[in-house]
């Protein structure tokens, strides 16, 4: 399932338009902003040029240096790659305050944070941090110009590697939260036997890329939080039914549309079965969608000392099972991208072997004696790894899912009565969603011709005011103004505490 290109050609726009006021900001007026920020106002300077800024799928990083040698990464999220940037900011800051309060996890300390109307470059909110001194994780194990691990890599590295993430995760689910969402500013821990409380949404990966990609806008309210593990899961559901929905190029054609609604449709009809009753109700642990080895950084090549995990954006509170799930960074690159069986599951599957040993040595070093056999994450790996769970897993926790994806293949294969749940849904319903997705994809592929030649204009440079030319044509998406709010940034939180200095 792709992406809709007319909101990708406004995507596109909008993050030239972030990208020329970045680099005016980074020229004239960063440094002696950023030197506001450090305790003996110390004046800085950038040590690379603005070529060589860090850009990731989300945010844009450069590097200062001051005076007395340290070194610090100014982070910003990049319009047209992020939605509600002051709300993935603010959770992520509450994430890593937590993190470094209650584990041994290194990451790197947070200096300062604001909200977008707490910037006066105008360019968004930002997160100052320690830079940490190291070497990617990603140019040890990864195929150069692939999102895959490298083939001809021993396994100790692997296991280096594996040995210390299983310990960051273990240490996650020691702390117990009672409501699946996010942290954010108004969290409040409490010692002892560890709790806080929970006030927001949960902000994933999934749902994030949905309204940025697709234009629908699958969030709750931000004051939502769940209950339990089955309510959760009905929601997820509801969201990938709803942007099949809405999203007008969500299928390809008449076979593909009939497959998707029948596909999805069966995952609602799966929830009750692969529920771990015993962990419905909570307590519910901490995960990241963007925790992979390719968010370590270790001290060099030789050691692999994991010195800092980074880039804690999509961190929530989930269900218990989905924290002990199989990871699906095994072999780096997640199956869900996978449209079809082959030696990459084969694998995946050989390091999940290695994985699940692993698990199992460290959990009674890092739980304690003290933890029940139904608790340990190695016993909820296993039942996840029966009836295609685990794949049911990969499904829920990633988005643009298809029938051909290896997930969906799968999880098929191990649901023996899947044609009896195919049956039960109504031919006419499945005739109807047909019918109205061959309609929306006509008008959509009209539209996008239309729009690409407009859209070109200012992409190849023809439009100085990107501005004033997104104001003009964004009624041509007519989608709702929520979608385009947070990239002018006039729509703010009031949750700011004015560019706090931690």
């Amino acid at each position: 399932m792709d992406w809709d290109d007319r909101v990708n050609l406004d995507n596109n726009v909008s993050f030239l338009s972030w990208i020329r006021k970045y680099d005016d900001a980074r020229e004239k007026r960063l440094t002696d902003w950023v030197s506001t920020f450090h305790q003996d106002g110390l004046p800085c300077k950038l040590t690379t040029h603005k070529r060589n800024d860090s850009r990731g799928a989300y945010n844009m990083s450069c590097k200062v240096e001051f005076e007395n040698g340290e070194k610090w990464i100014v982070r910003f999220p990049m319009v047209g790659k992020v939605i509600n940037a002051d709300e993935k900011t603010e959770i992520e800051v509450a994430t890593m305050y937590l993190i470094r309060q209650q584990t041994t996890i290194p990451i790197p300390e947070v200096r300062a944070w604001g909200l977008a109307a707490d910037n006066p470059l105008g360019i968004g909110p930002f997160i100052m941090m320690d830079f940490i001194e190291g070497t990617s994780v990603d140019d040890i194990l990864q195929t150069p110009d692939a999102r895959i691990m490298r083939q001809d890599i021993s396994e100790r590295p692997i296991e280096v590697i594996f040995r210390q993430m299983i310990g960051f995760s273990l240490q996650l689910q020691k702390l117990d939260f009672p409501h699946i969402g996010s942290l954010t500013s108004k969290s409040t821990a409490r010692q002892g036997d560890f709790t806080a409380t929970i006030h927001s949404r949960p902000v994933t990966k999934k749902s994030h890329d949905f309204v940025l990609e697709s234009g629908v806008n699958v969030l709750v309210p931000q004051d939502k939080i769940f209950a339990s593990t089955t309510e959760y899961f009905h929601h997820i559901i509801d969201r990938d039914l709803q942007h099949l929905q809405d999203q007008p190029n969500s299928v390809d054609d008449e076979r593909d549309a009939r497959d998707k609604y029948i596909y999805f449709n069966v995952m609602k009809a799966l929830i009750p079965r692969h529920v771990l009753s015993s962990h419905d109700m909570g307590p519910f642990k901490l995960i990241c969608d963007d925790f992979q080895p390719t968010n370590m950084i270790v001290n060099n090549e030789q050691d692999l000392q994991v010195v800092a995990v980074i880039d804690w954006e999509w961190s929530y509170t989930a269900p218990a099972q989905l924290a002990s799930s199989i990871p699906a960074w095994l072999v780096i690159e997640s199956p869900n991208a996978w449209a079809s069986v082959d030696e990459r599951l084969d694998r995946f599957q050989k390091h999940l072997k290695l994985y699940t040993r692993i698990l199992e040595e460290e959990e009674l070093k890092i739980l304690g004696v003290g933890v029940t056999e139904d608790q340990k994450p190695s016993t909820m790996l296993r039942a996840c790894q029966k009836d295609g769970r685990q794949w049911f897993h990969f499904i829920m926790l990633r988005g643009f899912n298809g029938p051909t994806c290896v997930p969906f293949v799968k999880l098929r294969e191990e649901t023996e009565d899947w044609d009896e749940l195919v049956a039960a849904i109504p031919e006419e319903d499945i005739n109807s969603f047909v019918q109205k997705k061959m309609a929306d994809l006509q008008k959509y592929e009209e539209q996008l011709f239309e729009m690409k030649e407009r859209y070109m204009t200012a992409l190849n440079g023809n439009s100085q005011d990107l501005d004033e030319f997104l104001y003009k044509n964004r009624e041509t998406l007519r989608l709702d103004d929520w979608r385009y709010q947070w990239q002018s940034w006039t729509c703010f939180d009031e949750l700011s505490q004015h560019s706090i200095a931690l």
